[in-house]
């Protein structure tokens, strides 16, 4: 199966990318690159764009290492995710509307109530 991890550090920031299956391959990879951190890092950003697909308990895997880097370095993780979901979402067809149908989109609506509501039963 084909993955493949990678590191960038700077002063106090690194990021680990993975790309390809994130299996327990790319799992054991990552935790090796946490590991590898120096103590001035304090903020892990792990780049997850570049993944075809996810093997739940891989990810499960990554995230408790992540959290447990965080939680002893006192420190902050950022995950980004494929964009899988906003692709979908360029792809699907606009909302159906019928011919002569009010568009209703912006119309302001009123709240205001001309008598109480009760919350007393009957």
């Amino acid at each position: 199966m084909y993955c493949r991890v990678l590191s960038e550090s700077h002063e106090s920031a690194a990021t680990i990318y993975v790309a390809g299956l994130l299996t327990d391959d790319a799992a054991e990879q990552t935790e090796a690159c946490l590991a590898s951190f120096g103590a001035s890092i304090r903020v892990v950003r792990l780049d997850l764009r570049a993944v075809d697909l996810i093997d739940p308990a891989s990810f499960v895997r990554v995230a408790r290492s992540l959290n447990a880097w965080r939680d002893r370095r006192r420190g902050r993780v950022t995950i980004e995710f494929p964009l899988r979901s906003q692709r979908r979402a360029k792809e699907t067809r606009p909302p159906l509307q019928l011919v002569d149908q009010r568009n209703t989109m912006g119309i302001a609506v009123s709240t205001a109530m001309s008598s109480p509501m009760s919350t007393s039963p009957g």
